[in-house]
């Protein structure tokens, strides 16, 4: 029975390292996407230690490596691994952090499209899905616009996880549904604007891209307000 298990195991290894080939990056974007992708090591390297860990602790009822978190939310991303936030006031104060790091990225890609840009740097790091290979200084796992909205769900124009959503909530009193709390309310009416500046970037359409970002900001600034946050962009808060 150990040998047969043994055998599992080494077969199961086999897969495992072949399937973590898959993740790889072609190489007319390794530049520009490099902070915004999955280590490629770390993940052999864990996947291995998963299927190991796993097959022998069967031998024993436990498993020696726990899965790792997967949110990124401020309590279940690996750069908030081992913290329990006491207080509502600290959650609070963790995710203004990051919506702060949005808006930076938010005005380093209005000054792109003030220069004429549709592409580039700036585009890549307010817009691309990816994930980062680990947390930036703030926290944040995904780019400016995912870790503010969230990833999508199944229904239309719904996103769930993004920090916007997340801070807005903290205002929303104990008994109370968050439908009625005016920051949430701001926030779900910007988070529907950002795809029409990325589809006047992707069809080249410059003018386009800075009439849709400025209707954005208008609401974002309404957004940040209801947060208690600086309501202006061209807040010193806010400089990249």
């Amino acid at each position: 029975m150990r040998a047969t298990l043994y055998f599992a195991v080494a077969l199961s290894l086999l897969v495992t390292w072949k399937n973590a080939s898959a993740f790889s990056i072609p190489e007319s974007k390794a530049d520009t996407t490099r902070n915004l992708v999955p280590d490629v090591t770390n993940r052999r390297r864990h996947l291995i230690q998963t299927v190991v860990g796993t097959a022998f602790g069967s031998l024993i009822g436990t498993s020696f490596v726990s899965s790792p978190a997967v949110a990124f939310d401020g309590s279940g991303s690996s750069a908030y691994a081992g913290r329990s936030p006491a207080t509502k006031a600290e959650l609070k104060k963790q995710y203004k952090e990051r919506v702060v790091a949005d808006v930076k990225d938010f005005v380093v890609l209005g000054k792109a499209i003030d220069r004429g840009e549709t592409e580039g740097r700036a585009w890549i790091n307010f817009f691309i899905t990816a994930q980062r290979r680990e947390p930036d200084a703030v926290g944040r796992t995904y780019a400016a616009l995912v870790d503010l909205r969230g990833l999508p769900t199944k229904k239309a124009n719904e996103f769930e996880g993004g920090d916007g959503l997340l801070l807005a909530n903290t205002f929303t009193k104990a008994g109370k549904p968050p439908d009625n709390t005016p920051a949430v309310r701001s926030f779900l009416k910007v988070s529907k604007t950002f795809d029409a500046i990325e589809a006047a970037g992707k069809s080249g359409n410059a003018s386009k891209a800075k009439e849709e970002w400025a209707k954005t900001k208008t609401l974002l600034e309404a957004y940040l307000v209801d947060v208690e946050l600086p309501g202006s962009i061209s807040d010193p808060l806010y400089e990249p």
